[in-house]
C-alpha cells in the first residue's frame, strides 16, 4: 500500500471523511464542503512529500499560515502554533509463531466478558461489545482484564487500533499481545489495520514498533484547542 493510500485510509477512519483515492503525485487535496473534521489542514509528511488535505474554503492566505504553523509544530501542543503531531503506521505481517505466542496470552471479548469489562473501566461493558467496534481483544490474568485492544475507528476498508493497559500491567507484554492478535483478526477480515499515534506519546510509539508496525505518515494539524492533558 502506498503511503498516499495508507493517509486517505487514516484520515477516513480517524475522522470519518470520504475520500477519493489520491493520484500517486497528489501533493493537495481540498475536502467537499460538507465534511466538518475539527480542523482546517492536515499536513502529511511521507517518505517522498508533503500531502495537505483543508477544509473547503480556506483563504491562500491563511493556506500559508497554516502551512507554516504545521511545519513548525513539535511534539508536544504549543498555544502560538495550536497544531498536534502524531505519527500513523502501517501493519506488519502477522507470523503464525507471533499469533500464537500472542493467543497464550490474548483472546476475544464476548458477552460473557461484560464483568470483567465493567471491572476494567465503569460502564464500557456496552461500548467494548458493540460490534461497531469489533474484534475485542482483551488479555485476563487471574481473573482480572489487564489490557484490551479493539477498532476505535472503522471504515469499509479500514481500522483504527484503541489499546488500553492498566498502570500496574504495563511493560509486561500484555498490550504487545493484544495489539498483535487485534491485527492478525482484522487483516483476516481483508481490512487494512492502522496505528496512529500522538508524537509525544512514547509509549505508543515503543508498543507499535514492539508488534512491528512502522511508521509511515508524520502529521501536523489543526489549529486545534488545548489538550486536557499531554
Amino acid at each position: 500500500m502506498t503511503d498516499r493510500e495508507l493517509l486517505r485510509r487514516h484520515l477516513a477512519a480517524c475522522w470519518s471523511l470520504t475520500i477519493p483515492p489520491f493520484d500517486d503525485g497528489t501533493q493537495e487535496i481540498e475536502l467537499p464542503a460538507e465534511a466538518a473534521p475539527p480542523w482546517t489542514l492536515y499536513l502529511a509528511r511521507i517518505a517522498d512529500a508533503e500531502v495537505a488535505t483543508w477544509r473547503a474554503g480556506v483563504a491562500p492566505e491563511q493556506r500559508a499560515d497554516l502551512l507554516d504553523r504545521a511545519r513548525r509544530a513539535g511534539q508536544r501542543w504549543e498555544p502560538a502554533l495550536a497544531m498536534r503531531r502524531e505519527v500513523a503506521h502501517a501493519a506488519p505481517v502477522i507470523a503464525p509463531e507471533r499469533l500464537a505466542a500472542a493467543q497464550r496470552l490474548a483472546r476475544t471479548l464476548d458477552a460473557a466478558d461484560a464483568p470483567l469489562l465493567e471491572a476494567f473501566e465503569a460502564e464500557s461493558a456496552a461500548y467494548y461489545l458493540d460490534p461497531r467496534v469489533a474484534p475485542c481483544v482483551g488479555v485476563v490474568v487471574d481473573g482480572k482484564l489487564l489490557s484490551v485492544a479493539h477498532s476505535s475507528r472503522q471504515t469499509p476498508v479500514a481500522c483504527e487500533l484503541g489499546i488500553d493497559t492498566r498502570p500496574e500491567a504495563r511493560r509486561r507484554g500484555y498490550a504487545a499481545s493484544a495489539t498483535t492478535l487485534w491485527t492478525a483478526l482484522i487483516q483476516r477480515r481483508g481490512l487494512t489495520p492502522i496505528y496512529s499515534a500522538f508524537a509525544w506519546n512514547d509509549a505508543s510509539l515503543r508498543l507499535a514498533q514492539a508488534v512491528g508496525y512502522q511508521p509511515r505518515i508524520a502529521g501536523a494539524y489543526g489549529p486545534v484547542p488545548a489538550p486536557e492533558k499531554e
